[in-house]
């Protein structure tokens, strides 16, 4: 209050405030997330983001099932790197620390390293305000190439660049901040600097801040545009040395491994030098999930401890063969739900019917048998009352190695059709939740009102969605959306990085630390717009039968899911299965899990190309969720902005061309021509979109799912592929024959 008082009256200044810059929150949260380089509007200089005290925090102690989902999807995320990173083939072993931050990682008692994440470790905050550092304060006189240093903006500040120059009597110096950087994969970043860190025999890192002649001036060369050839040359004795840098951390770790014998090298020590204006030195780590607020079983069925019930619902949702449960379990199962009322009536028709059927009464008994199993199966049907399934056992096997061998959870198939069920309950089924496309309504179809019209257009809208093969079409109006981001990398994106001619771990790291010595995660919570689209099983079951994966359709009522589910052989975090380039790299065979999930994800892009022409939204600013399981996809906006309608806009006034849009096969054309068919049938320039929106990192696509052509080229069955629109058009067509 005084101070203010003061600068009121004008006895004392106002604190001059730094500059400041407006970005998006999605921006903040990745692109400017703590640990990244970036230059200041109009090139004034290099900074660093930092985390800044004082942000908006976000308190999940009323929503414990977010809280949650966070934590799980960070665990496994941190699981699948560091089992991939330990899988690194190389003649030198990679140790757990090179793989995953301290607030990600521990070591057992054993030595075995795990994935340890404590949720008192971290605080959520919504990303509206980051900080920033001028840096790295690495300096280079233009006219005598003098190089100066600072450790910190206070030392620049204390002790001032020189403004004489050495190289013109009387002239000035022209510094300017170096755009050259040295990164390492281990999450280190320094400044340009002439001066290295040294590992003492006392174990203490040191940089040593001068030359071996005792001067520490020094002169930056620049011999051309590679690195390689610059130099920094001593002002004293003249002595040159090539432009590298120990990263701390590694030098630490494996100079004294370096000098007990073991066969790392000094190359796994040397950080790279990079512009940062032409390469990226940050890669930030995010995730994203759909919520389930207050449906805990989300979360708790898909852990470790409830295998038991987990079979029994994968069992019932997917149609593996089982009995009614009994009357007692009936009522048990009703009054969980809060809809015992109408139990009383089942027991009532039930005796009704015994007692006919003891009098001789057949038509009676088999009129009030059909009567109790309608009731029956409507609570089947909405899940009020779960019968009694009998899983196969390839099916427990499978829950079993879901936790064992930790399925990766972005395509676990049981996860997604349990969050499919969840999307039904809580978005698909509830009156005013979504809407049926097939039928008009006031805000989606303009032909609302007028009853001829409006038969007109539901008739159309079927036809062109039998077309395509949905079975299903929605928008749901309001889905609630989580992007969160946990950390960082540097030089790669991927837990494998490969520099001078060898394998490298790439180490996951987490943001720097606030003061009360917690790591930031920043979380963008959404309501967006949707579309959801559910395939027609037949057709998907002639898909995978023409293309020799399926050899018949699974018997009623077990669900093609339930097959997928039994077969599902894991994908990995990272599909390194699917992202081979060349015949010797293929491992991996067609089967119904990969082909079906091709098949979605190249159809929900094709979607998404679809809304960003005729809606005007950016690919970039969609995303989508795939299940497998229940041949279903779903495609969102994911803008941070107030969602204008967008995407109902563009049914309401282009839903005639959309529809066409999806199935002619001239939209499926690629503008690189055999180029992209003969390397997997997707590209920029067709059917990919940012990677930041896609779902696999713009794997597992190709057009010729959906319009034939060539089997992918990770698919050790080379058959060209028959597209799920030719498969669709040949199935109908008898039935044109007959009309």
């Amino acid at each position: 209050m005084s101070d203010t008082r003061s600068y009121e009256h004008g006895s004392l200044p106002p604190p001059p405030q730094p500059p400041r810059m407006n970005r998006s929150q999605p921006q903040l949260a990745t692109v400017y997330a703590p640990g990244a380089m970036f230059t200041w509007e109009g090139g004034k200089g290099a900074c660093i983001a930092a985390p800044v005290e004082g942000a908006p925090t976000i308190d999940f102690s009323n929503n414990s099932t977010r809280r949650e989902q966070i934590f799980e999807t960070m665990t496994e995320y941190c699981e699948s790197w560091l089992q991939r990173g330990l899988n690194i083939n190389r003649p030198v072993p990679v140790y757990g620390v090179q793989l995953l931050d301290g607030c990600f990682y521990s070591e057992s008692r054993t030595g075995v390293p795990t994935v340890s994440i404590a949720s008192d470790r971290f605080d959520f905050f919504r990303p509206d305000r980051i900080g920033y550092v001028p840096g790295p304060l690495v300096y280079r006189c233009d006219h005598c190439e003098i190089v100066r240093e600072y450790s910190s903006p206070a030392h620049q500040m204390a002790d001032p660049l020189p403004t004489a120059c050495r190289a013109q009597e009387g002239g000035e110096c022209r510094w300017r901040q170096l755009d050259v950087v040295y990164a390492h994969w281990s999450g280190g970043l320094e400044g340009l600097s002439p001066y290295r860190y040294s590992l003492g025999a006392d174990g203490q890192l040191r940089k040593i801040p001068r030359c071996q002649c005792g001067n520490e001036t020094f002169r930056l060369i620049k011999r051309g545009n590679q690195f390689s050839r610059w130099r920094f040359k001593c002002t004293g004795c003249q002595g040159e040395r090539e432009l590298y840098q120990n990263d701390p951390f590694t030098l630490g770790l494996l100079k004294p491994r370096i000098e007990a014998g073991t066969a790392h090298t000094k190359a796994e020590i040397h950080m790279n030098p990079v512009s940062y204006r032409a390469s990226p030195v940050f890669y930030v780590q995010a995730a994203r999930f759909i919520v389930y607020d207050n449906d805990a079983e989300i979360v708790t069925i898909l852990g470790p401890n409830r295998q038991p019930e987990l079979t029994a619902k994968l069992a019932a949702l997917h149609g593996f063969g089982g009995a009614d449960p009994t009357p007692d379990q009936i009522r048990a199962q009703l009054a969980a739900k809060g809809r015992d009322a109408m139990y009383p009536v089942y027991e009532r028709v039930l005796r009704q019917a015994v007692e006919a059927e003891a009098s001789g009464d057949a038509g009676t008994a088999q009129s009030l048998g059909d009567m109790a199993r309608d009731m029956l199966q409507g609570w089947y049907d909405v899940g009020d009352v779960v019968p009694e399934s009998q899983a196969s056992p390839a099916l427990r096997q499978q829950v079993i190695d879901r936790h064992d061998r930790q399925y990766a959870r972005r395509f676990d198939p049981m996860r997604s059709t349990i969050e499919h069920d969840a999307l039904r309950r809580r978005k698909l089924e509830p009156t005013g939740q979504s809407a049926n496309l097939r039928h008009a309504h006031a805000d989606l179809a303009r032909e609302f009102g007028d009853p001829a019209r409006q038969a007109s257009y539901e008739q159309r809208v079927a036809a062109e969605l039998a077309r395509a093969g949905i079975e299903d079409a929605r928008l749901i109006r309001d889905l609630d959306m989580v992007e969160f981001s946990f950390g960082y990398t540097r030089v790669a994106a991927t837990p494998e990085t490969v520099q001078k001619d060898r394998p490298m771990p790439v180490r996951l790291m987490g943001f720097p630390r606030l003061q009360n010595n917690k790591r930031p995660i920043y979380v963008i919570e959404q309501q967006n717009e949707a579309l959801y689209f559910r395939l027609d099983a037949a057709a998907v079951g002639a898909f995978l039968r023409r293309n020799g994966v399926m050899p018949q359709m699974p018997p009623s009522p077990k669900t093609i899911g339930g097959e997928l589910i039994e077969s599902y052989d894991d994908f990995g975090l990272f599909l390194r299965d699917f992202a081979v380039r060349d015949e010797a790299s293929r491992v991996r065979r067609r089967d119904i899990a990969s082909s079906v999930f091709l098949l979605l994800h190249s159809l929900s892009h094709h979607v998404m190309h679809g809304i960003a022409r005729f809606s005007g939204l950016d690919l970039g600013s969609m995303s989508e969720a795939i299940y497998p399981a229940d041949l279903a996809f779903l495609v969102h906006r994911r803008g941070m902005t107030e969602d204008l309608g967008n995407i109902s806009s563009m049914w309401r006034d282009h839903n005639a061309a959309f529809l066409d849009y999806l199935v002619s096969r001239r939209e499926l054309r690629c503008g690189s021509g055999t180029l992209c068919d003969h390397r997997g049938g997707a590209c920029p320039a067709c059917i990919m979109i940012p990677e930041s929106s896609c779902i696999a990192g713009n794997q597992l696509l190709s057009r010729a799912s959906l319009v034939g052509g060539r089997a992918p080229i990770w698919d050790l069955d080379q058959t060209p592929l028959t597209g799920y629109f030719q498969v669709v058009r040949d199935l109908a067509q008898p039935q044109a024959d007959t009309a």
